[in-house]
C-alpha cells in the first residue's frame, strides 16, 4: 500500500518497515496464552483458539520458548509466569 509523501518524509525511519516476518502470529499467540495464564495448550488447541496456521503454530511456540515467554511440558504450552509479570 503506498504511502504519502509527508509519511514518507516525516516518518521516523523504523515505522516505514514493515514487521519482521512471523510477528503477528507471535503476537497472536502470546496474546492467547497470556489470556489464559491459567490454562496449558496443545498447539492443535492453540491453533484452533488463534486461528494461526498448525504448520506455524510448532515454530512460532519455538521461538517464544528462546525468548524465555513461554514453556512447555510433554505436548502442553504455557506462557512463562515472567512473562505475564512484564
Amino acid at each position: 500500500m503506498p504511502i504519502s509523501i509527508d509519511q514518507f518524509e516525516k516518518a521516523p525511519e523504523p515505522k516505514l518497515r514493515p514487521p519482521a516476518a512471523g510477528t503477528e502470529n507471535a503476537d497472536r499467540v502470546l496474546a492467547y496464552l497470556t489470556e489464559r495464564h491459567r490454562e496449558a495448550f496443545t498447539p492443535a488447541e492453540i491453533c484452533q483458539g488463534t486461528g494461526v496456521p498448525r504448520g506455524s503454530v510448532g515454530v512460532v511456540l519455538a521461538r517464544l520458548e528462546d525468548r524465555g515467554l513461554v514453556r512447555h511440558r510433554g505436548a502442553y504450552w504455557t506462557v512463562d509466569p515472567d512473562a505475564t509479570a512484564r
